[in-house]
């Protein structure tokens, strides 16, 4: 029996100069901005405070329910065996996960369009304002995108099982990687493939769940349930009472949740729709969106699944806020060098020219924009008092006391537990501080001159608060101008027979 020859293996063609270049070049573009920007901001956001407990709660081996998936915090955790210091881990972790962004979309477009253009993808990622700074903030979408795409070009190469233990990994950073796997896998076109990115995400995943069950004590695909809910009708609307218990806390099953909200979160979706593309418009302006739109009517590639979640984001609670709209810039700037491959390539260096004037338009706009600005000025309160109110609140108390506080810097820096302040009277909200063993109650001036103004009489004048709530006394105030005073009032404790009865 005659037996075929087997075929001699064609060896890869060798790379040129600047195809090897090309991903450290884009590397060191992306790092320089970031680096840029890392003094002006503390890295902070309301959220980060909660990652780095988280992270501290794994090394102690704590258990106990957090409304966060823990894949980031977990991140940190190992970051902080070899940085110690509570903030700085958090902030390498995301700036390595941002700067491998930009050369992980170029080997995700390199094959498919002139290298030029591969390169031009890279570098609009490198210099995009958002995942800039979210590249040297505390957050997880720098951690998220990257394990994303890590994932995705894994199966444009035609690895669909390591691809989908890449997703199943992203499932741990942020629940919107359950929108990405099933899409992504449709989207590897093959039967064989779209089942082997499933395999290997349900194999990445699914300890997950098990995780989820052991901290809550029931079965959840996610600890942020609280989102099924219908949008709020505004910012002040989505701030807690004390009556609505299930804006902190997911009491409520998830079936009631869906049970009792579909027909509202049916009938707001689409002004939620047209709010989350405003949002997407300002961190991937008409310029870049026009590039975006042409490359659209080539075949759809995984790396398109992460715009799946413009779909699913106004059906949620979630804000239309501008930092969610950059999980969609890669698949964007991809789709952009794909269509100027398509059309702008055979007509010559004129078209190229007008491509490369619309992606520096489109960028130039976004830093101009709401993108930018949350770029340049990330911090949302004054830091060094907030730093320095933390830091005396450190020294002065116990390391068990309780602190209450709208966000929650103070308490992080102080290394105390933080309780949410609700958005009731005054009185009701020191009642609540009182059952609830709170011992020190934090008043910012900014926060009290937009989110909480029933908090107002008290900063007239501290050191006179008492005659305005007899259970809270002045015992640190710090004011370096106008804006950023922080005052901190110690609550009177609650008898222990008043407590019983209340």
């Amino acid at each position: 029996m005659l037996r075929r020859p087997r075929p001699t293996p064609v060896a890869p063609a060798p790379r040129s100069r600047s195809a090897r270049l090309a991903p450290w070049v884009l590397l060191g573009l992306a790092l320089s901005v970031r680096l840029l920007l890392w003094p002006r901001t503390s890295g902070l956001t309301m959220d980060s405070p909660l990652y780095v407990r988280m992270a501290e709660a794994l090394l102690a081996g704590e258990r106990g329910a957090s409304p966060a998936h823990h894949g980031y915090s977990l991140l940190i955790a190992l970051a902080s065996a070899l940085v110690h210091d509570r903030e700085l881990p958090g902030r390498l972790v995301a700036l390595a996960a941002s700067v491998a962004l930009p050369p992980l979309a170029w080997s995700i477009a390199r094959p498919r369009v002139p290298a030029g253009l591969a390169f031009a993808a890279g570098a609009v990622l490198a210099l995009h304002p958002l995942l800039a700074i979210y590249g040297v903030a505390v957050m997880t979408e720098a951690p998220f995108l990257a394990c994303t795409f890590a994932g995705l070009l894994l199966i444009e190469r035609e690895r669909p099982f390591a691809g989908g233990l890449l997703l199943g990994a992203a499932y741990w950073i942020r629940p919107e990687a359950a929108v990405v796997t099933p899409v992504a896998a449709l989207l590897a076109r093959r039967p064989r493939a779209t089942a082997l990115v499933l395999a290997g995400a349900a194999a990445a995943a699914l300890p997950y769940l098990g995780v989820l069950r052991w901290e809550q004590g029931w079965w959840s695909l996610t600890p942020k349930t609280a989102l099924v809910r219908p949008a709020f009708a505004s910012a002040a609307a989505a701030e807690w009472r004390l009556a609505d218990s299930t804006a902190v806390a997911d009491t409520v099953g998830l079936a009631t949740r869906l049970a009792r909200g579909v027909p509202a979160m049916l009938a707001s979706y689409a002004p939620q729709f047209a709010r989350h593309g405003a949002r997407l418009l300002e961190a991937w302006p008409i310029p870049l969106l026009v590039l975006s739109l042409s490359g659209l009517l080539a075949a759809p590639r995984a790396w398109l699944a992460p715009l799946a979640c413009l779909l699913v984001y106004p059906l949620l609670a979630a804000p239309d806020d501008v930092r969610f709209a950059q999980l969609f810039v890669p698949s964007l700037a991809l789709l952009a060098a794909r269509g100027a491959a398509r059309f702008a390539v055979p007509r010559g260096r004129f078209a190229l020219a007008t491509v490369a004037a619309l992606a520096l338009a489109g960028l130039a706009i976004a830093w101009a924009g709401p993108a930018g600005r949350r770029a340049l000025a990330f911090d949302d309160g004054p830091m060094p008092t907030l730093r320095a109110a933390g830091a005396w609140l450190r020294e002065h108390s116990p390391p068990g006391d309780l602190v209450m506080d709208r966000k929650a810097y103070v308490p992080f820096f102080a290394a105390r537990a933080h309780v949410q302040l609700p958005d009731d009277s005054l009185a009701a909200i020191v009642d609540y501080a009182g059952r609830s063993g709170v011992r020190w109650l934090v008043v910012e001036e900014y926060v009290a001159a937009s989110l909480r103004p029933q908090l107002r009489p008290l900063l007239r004048d501290p050191a006179t608060a008492a005659r305005v709530e007899p259970r809270l006394t002045l015992a640190h105030a710090v004011r370096t101008e106008p804006g950023t005073g922080v005052a901190v009032f110690a609550v009177a404790p609650v008898a222990a027979d008043t407590a019983r009865a209340r």
